[in-house]
Order: C-alpha cells, then structure tokens, then sequence
C-alpha cells in the first residue's frame, strides 16, 4: 500500500490563507473595538460641549457634592445611557448622574488623575475609553472645560457604555468563528478532492518507483487521469519494461554462459578480488577428485593444491599470469596445466585448468610411431639397397647369386607392401568415418573366408586351424573390415605358435554379444606385455617378429576394426601354454542374403 501523505504536506497550499485568516481576525479582533471605542468618544466630545454650554454657574459651589447640580445632571441624563459628572479643578466630583444619594457621589474618589480629566484641564478636552468600575462595563469618556460667570473652570465629562461595541464585538467574534469553520471545511473539503485525485495516484506512483529501486519491476503501474502524473507513470511503465528486458538479457547471457562453462572440458574456477571462490564447473570438480555436494567456497580447501592458491594469489596482485603445471595422484595420476588470468577492473581471477596427460600420451606416441616407422622402412630399404650394391659390382654374373639376391630384394620389397598397407589401413580406421555403409555381414563366411587365406602359412608353419561349431550370428559391419580382423588374429596366432600346433576359433553368444574366439597353443604373452600388447609396433619378442616378417600393426588394426563396429577385444595369455583372443560385436538381425566378402 502507498505511504499516505501527512496532512502538513496535503494542507499545504493552504496554509498561508489559514493564516492570513488567523491574522486578520485577530488583527480585527484587536483593533476594531478600540478603534471604534474611540470614534464613540470622539463623538461624545460634541455631546459634552453641548451639555457644558447648557450648564450656566454664577459661581462654582465651594461644597461638594451640590445637590442643585446634582438634580440637574440627572434630569440631564435621564432616559439615556448617557452618565454626567461635573467635576471641580481639584478633581472633587460636585455631581454625577450615575448616582442617586449625594453622599454616594461625596464617597466618589478624585478625578483629577483620570486620562480624560487630565487632558481637558491641560488642552481644554480629552477622551478615554476604559472598563468602568461603577457600571461595569467598558465606557467611552469625553471631557470638556466650562467656565462659571466669574470665569473659574469647570470640567463636564459625558460617558456613554459601550453596549453595542460589545455586541459588535461579540457579533464580530461569532462570524470570524463561523468564517474559520467554514473555511475548515472548505479546505478539508479540497484536502479530500485532492488527496483522490492528486495525493493518491502520487502516492501509487511514488510507492511503484520505491518497488523499482528495489528491484521489483513486475508491479503492474496504474495510470492516473491527471496527464502530469500520468506521463510520469508512462515514463515509470517504460523503466520498469527496460530493465525487465535488460536483466532477462543479463539472465539469459549468464544462464548461457554459465551453460557455456558447465559444458566446457576444461575445468574453470572464478574468484573474486579477495581470492574467494564464487564460480567452479563441474570438469574443475572431477578434475581435483571433488563431488558436487562439496560448497563452492570451500573448492580449493578441499582441492589441497597450493600451486592453485599460489597462482590465484600471484595473478590478484598484478603478476604476470605465467602458465604453471602440477601432478595429480588422485584418484589416477594426471598431468594438469593451469592458465590464470586477472578479470577487468580487478574483480577477480579466472583459472583454467586442462588435463594434458592424454595430449602428453599421445605426443609421445607419435613420437615412437614416428620413430618405429623409420625404423621400421629403413630396415628393409637397407636390406634392398645391400643387395643391389652386391649385385652392382658384380655379383649379377653369378646366375646362382643374382637370382637369390634377386629374391631377397623381392621379399624386402613385398615386407615395405605390407607395411605401407597397414599404415594406410590404421590411417583410414583412425578417422572420423572408416566404414561408410555398414550391412548385415555373416561371421561364420567371414571366418570361412580368413581361414581360407591363412591356409597357406599355417600349412608353412606346420600348425592346423580348426573351426569349432560355429552359429549363424549375424553383425552390422564391413565384411571385408571383418576378414582383416580374423585373418591378423590367426597370422599372430600361427606365427607365434610351435611346430605341430593347434589354432581353435569358434562363434558363441555371450551377453547379448556375438563373440568371436581365436585360441593357440603357442608361446604365449608375459602379463607386463598385455597391457601394450595393442600398440603400434609393440612386439613382445622382437628377434621372432622380425624373422616372421610382421609389421607389428596387425594388432592394432585388430583394435581399430573392433572400436569401429563399437565392439571391444579381450585378451588372455600364459607363457608357454598359448593365448586367447576374443572379439566381443553387437548382434544385428541377419540379412537375407549374406556375402563373405561384403
């Protein structure tokens, strides 16, 4: 609700006519009555020149009071208001009208100090108006000199009660009463017209730009009649619109940013300028090892990094915001490297922190196959260019010699093929679309056809392939992506086997999977190999995998084909007692008509 406005503030425009009024009565109240008690002894003065004309002494009485003069002034006075009194030079009062025995009038006291009787015996008349005590009411006084026949002065004084001033007086009262309560209720009258229609909606628009300032600017805003008022609600309706569409913006900016961060993979944590954390995304979380119920402020607390804190710190204080990285053992060991930069206006710091460890890994890994490429081109191109010089100088003239150098410059030649074919495989299955179209592809064809293939080098090695019952399990692949897949694992199972030995594959369903099983009886793989065993160019024993001529990317290629049909491989091994290799592919329903080859 409006604060209403106090009555001091609504009243005030008629303050100043409240007390003009207040002024005037009082003014009036005070003034009017004396002045027109002194016009009554003003005129009075006329009065008393007649009366003194009237009055004929021979002589004035040395006695006082004269009863002669006294019966005189009363016949004089009778049937007025009038009140005459003669009054001797000395101020003994001879007669008075007002009085009816003449020891009254010889028990009055002197008159010769009153203001009247003081003037007209200095300037020859004098007025006065005062309460009397005799008749108890206000009176106007007049005084004037008559002289006796032997010329001595007499002073006649004329008083009159002021009756009808005391009337206008309280007459006069009443209406400025009347007046004031009349003026009361005009001006509560025009307090209330303008209260609803100046002093309401004022106070409405005042109480909506109160909610404005503080941040409510959903209230709906009337819009009063008034067009002064109204146009400052229009102008108050258009803030309250503005910074509804501005903090919306804001709203939707940092929901968007805050969105932005959340879904970054590097971990990002905000401070403020005391180095207090106000904002950390979900990857800095899992990054430092901390759940989401850990607080905000308590981030680096619970982190126990001091580089971070360090860095922060070094960043608030205007230092270079140089790079740093630090190791994280927990919960697995991790490289990370913290970028932090200082925010505009000094409001704080932002710190970025990626996990390099992977980016490391895989540096290194090209790294090595950078290294194990070269490696492995120059041992055959070494071979091939022994031979050729052998051959150059002479050697050609030897039919026996030209032809089995001949033949080893072939099967180096034939090595180079292979190697450069795997590559180019690797090559296409590491991107981001090695199977174009994937179809229904039958295994059990598929293990038929890498079988086939293989036939000859496990007959050179003198190792027999056996072929379990296999069902029909049907998978959405590439068929020939597939065959490369059977036929390395059965190359690495008969090359790495002994004289006489045994390869077993076989088809099963295994949780809803098609498994593929390729099982020797050969050397075997030690356990500290197995985690490298997919590796490009890792060969567990390098003297034999040179002899059989291997390009240490078959299993590799193995990996790649699996990841590529969003299967996984498995692998178990004893040395001495042989090793298994299963491949583990999503089952799809059979085709109609299947193809081996795809």
């Amino acid at each position: 609700m409006p604060a209403p406005f106090s009555p001091r503030l609504r009243l005030a425009p008629f303050w100043p006519a409240a007390l003009a009024l207040v002024v005037a009565g009082a003014l009036i109240l005070h003034f009017l009555p004396g002045n027109l008690a002194q016009e009554a002894a003003t005129d009075l003065v006329a009065e008393a020149r007649l009366l003194a004309r009237g009055i004929e002494l021979a002589a004035i009485p040395e006695r006082a009071p004269d009863a002669t003069l006294q019966h005189r002034v009363r016949e004089l006075a009778a049937d007025s208001d009038h009140r005459i009194t003669l009054i001797r030079r000395d101020g003994t009062v001879l007669a008075d009208s007002s009085r009816q025995k003449l020891e009254d009038v010889a028990a009055m006291e002197s008159h010769r100090e009153r203001p009247e009787i003081a003037a007209a015996l200095d300037r020859g008349q004098g007025t006065a108006v005062r309460h009397s005590g005799t008749s108890g009411l206000d009176t106007a006084y007049a005084a004037v000199i008559a002289r006796s026949a032997d010329g001595q002065p007499l002073v006649v004084r004329v008083g009159r009660p002021l009756v009808a001033l005391e009337t206008a007086r309280r007459h006069l009262t009443r209406t400025l009463l009347l007046s004031a309560l009349a003026a009361a209720l005009l001006v509560a009258l025009l307090s209330w017209w303008l209260s609803r229609t100046l002093f309401r909606p004022l106070a409405e628009l005042i109480a909506a730009a109160d909610d404005l300032g503080r941040g409510h600017y959903d209230r709906p805003i009337e819009i009063p009649a008034a067009q002064e008022l109204s146009t400052l609600a229009r102008a108050l309706e258009r803030i309250a619109r503005e910074a509804r569409r501005q903090l919306a913006a804001v709203e939707s900016e940092r929901n968007h940013l805050r969105a932005t961060v959340a879904s970054m993979t590097e971990g990002v944590l905000v401070t403020d300028s005391a180095g207090r954390v106000r904002l950390v995304n979900p990857a800095f979380r899992a990054l430092f090892g901390l759940d989401g119920a850990t607080e905000t402020a308590q981030v680096l607390d619970f982190a126990r990094q001091p580089q971070v804190v360090d860095l922060i710190r070094h960043v608030l204080a205007g230092g270079r915001p140089d790079p740093a990285q630090l190791e994280l053992p927990e919960p697995r060991r991790r490289r990370v490297l913290l970028h932090a930069a200082r925010l505009a206006a000094g409001e704080g710091a932002v710190v970025v922190a990626r996990d390099v460890t992977e980016a490391e890994r895989l540096d290194q890994m090209r790294s090595d196959f950078v290294a194990n490429v070269s490696h492995e081109l120059k041992t055959p191109l070494a071979a091939i260019r022994g031979y050729a010089e052998t051959l150059a100088d002479g050697a050609v003239e030897d039919p026996l010699t030209a032809q089995r150098f001949s033949q080893r410059i072939l099967d180096q030649c034939h090595r180079l093929g292979e190697l450069l074919d795997d590559l180019l495989t690797l090559s296409r299955l590491e991107g981001t679309d090695p199977f174009r179209a994937l179809e229904p592809v039958d295994l059990a064809a598929v293990v038929a056809e890498a079988v086939e293939l293989v036939q000859a080098t496990a007959a050179a090695h003198q190792v027999a392939i056996v072929r379990a019952e296999e069902p029909a399990l049907t998978v959405a692949g590439d068929a020939e992506g597939l065959v490369r897949l059977v036929v390395n694992l059965l190359d690495n199972a008969i090359k790495y086997n002994r004289a006489g030995g045994l390869v077993t594959v076989r088809l099963a369903v295994r949780d809803g999977l098609a498994e593929l099983t390729v099982e020797d009886t050969g050397i075997g793989i030690p356990a500290s190999a197995l985690p490298r065993l997919f590796e490009r160019f890792y060969r567990v024993d390098k003297g034999r995998a040179r002899e059989e001529g291997g390009t240490g990317l078959g299993l590799a290629i193995v990996k790649h084909v699996t990841q590529a049909h969003s299967g996984r491989v498995e692998v178990e091994s004893e040395p001495g007692r042989g090793s298994t290799f299963r491949v583990l592919l999503p089952l799809r329903p059979p085709a109609p008509e299947t193809r081996p080859g795809g």
